[in-house]
């Protein structure tokens, strides 16, 4: 198990409780979010080649059951990114070597932390008065790998440059009949 924590452009960002992906019966992926009561995800881009070369160096599987675990994206960073998420649920049960059961819980919502005013004035990043985080905005986040580098997890996000998350859906003809201006 490695953990990293890196400078990095957010894109995706579910990380809160009002806002956690639930998954749906669209593929295994989603059916194993929605399994788990959710789950906390999102797009983290690389913001250089180095931080690519790192992850490899530090244990991460390249591509875990053939999947590309790095992916080509869009303009933010260097234009890669990797999927980071955490279950909203996820308690495992581990016995030792004599039979003793130890629960271990994986799961809950990451640590999100406001570094807009510095490192000095940090505070914890509240959904209702701070907001959802957009694309495109900058923090530094920490993960870890775990199963031989084939799994990556979300731990925290310091949010140093915030980018107000914006609704690009297109109304549709029934929502258009309800505004005005």
């Amino acid at each position: 198990m490695a953990k990293f924590t890196m400078d990095m452009v957010l894109e995706y960002a579910k990380v809160f409780e009002e806002n956690r992906d639930m998954g749906s019966d669209l593929n295994n992926a989603a059916k194993k979010a929605m399994k788990h009561n959710g789950q906390y995800v999102v797009n983290a881009y690389l913001t250089s080649p180095e931080q690519e070369q790192q992850l490899l160096e530090g244990g991460l599987d390249p591509k875990p059951m053939g999947n590309e675990r790095i992916k080509q994206g869009n303009d933010f960073g260097i234009g890669r990114y990797i999927k980071l998420s955490r279950m909203h649920d996820h308690v495992m049960t581990f016995s030792d070597k004599n039979g003793k059961q130890t629960e271990v819980d994986f799961g809950g919502k990451p640590a999100v932390v406001n570094l807009t005013n510095g490192v000095e004035n940090k505070a914890w990043w509240t959904y209702a008065e701070d907001g959802t985080l957009g694309n495109g905005t900058k923090a530094k986040v920490q993960y870890e790998t775990y199963a031989n580098g084939a799994g990556v997890r979300l731990i925290a996000i310091g949010v140093t440059d915030h980018v107000a998350w914006e609704d690009n859906s297109i109304p549709s003809e029934d929502d258009q009949l309800f505004m005005v201006g």
